[in-house]
């Protein structure tokens, strides 16, 4: 299986009882992050859903959402039929792939974007009778999707203070396209690691995240340093504003 599918663990669920015990199943989909730049007239993707043999037949619903997020960096979801859907309910069989396909009626050029667009593509599976009469397997995919291009991030990091006064890192956007943080570290002055993080989070163009430091020595710091992992393996030094 290509190294590039994204495997995707399940909770196997007792229908009786709130005890949710964790298992794995063999299904994947790629890719896992999509773009519709409006290049060359683009305007659809897809996506590539894939069982093994081991897999019992599952129906999926496909809902689309316009994502943004709120000042302090928590996902917004609103329902969106901009962004078209074929199929919006499928079957996958055992061993099998099924193909998502999804695009605008519009160019890109067209929806004179300011900014890049976020969706988040949510692929749930649909109850089944029979399965609910005993265990069953609820699998669960969140793929996002971004729209426009020539757009960039402008990042910038600064120590705080949440409301309970406990240590914080903002992580602001002032750019035009999207940033991912897939880990970071902390580094003082004299170039010691003092906080290592593996959270990974978005943080959308003009927005801002905050990532806890429960664990950071409440004490003052100068020379503050953050490297930053991306999701496309580059590693980025950053200074962080006290």
């Amino acid at each position: 299986m290509p190294s590039i599918l994204n495997k995707l663990s399940c909770l196997l669920i007792a229908s009786i009882g709130a005890v949710s015990i964790p298992a794995h199943a063999d299904l994947s989909i790629f890719p896992i992050k999509l773009f519709i730049t409006g290049d060359k007239g683009q305007r659809t993707t897809t996506i590539n859903v894939i069982s093994s043999n081991e897999e019992p037949p599952q129906s999926y619903e496909v809902h689309v959402f316009r994502w943004t997020q709120d000042d302090q960096g928590h996902e917004l979801l609103t329902p969106d039929t901009e962004l078209m859907i074929n199929p919006l309910t499928f079957m996958l069989e055992p061993n099998s792939k099924r193909i998502i396909r999804m695009g605008f009626k519009q160019p890109i050029a067209s929806m004179q974007l300011q900014e890049e667009a976020a969706w988040r593509i949510k692929i749930i599976p649909l109850p089944d009778a029979e399965k609910a009469k005993g265990l069953k397997y609820a699998y669960s995919f969140n793929v996002p999707l971004f729209a426009g291009t020539n757009f960039r991030p402008e990042m910038s990091f600064k120590l705080a203070k949440n409301n309970k006064n406990q240590p914080v890192l903002l992580a602001k956007n002032s750019g035009t396209a999207h940033f991912q943080i897939t880990g970071f570290k902390l580094q003082n002055a004299a170039g010691k690691d003092i906080f290592n993080s593996q959270e990974l989070k978005y943080v959308l163009p003009h927005k801002q995240v905050a990532f806890d430091l429960n664990t950071l020595a409440a004490k003052p710091y100068t020379n503050l340093k953050l490297i930053v992992q991306t999701a496309d393996s580059k590693t980025l030094q950053f200074d962080v504003a006290e």
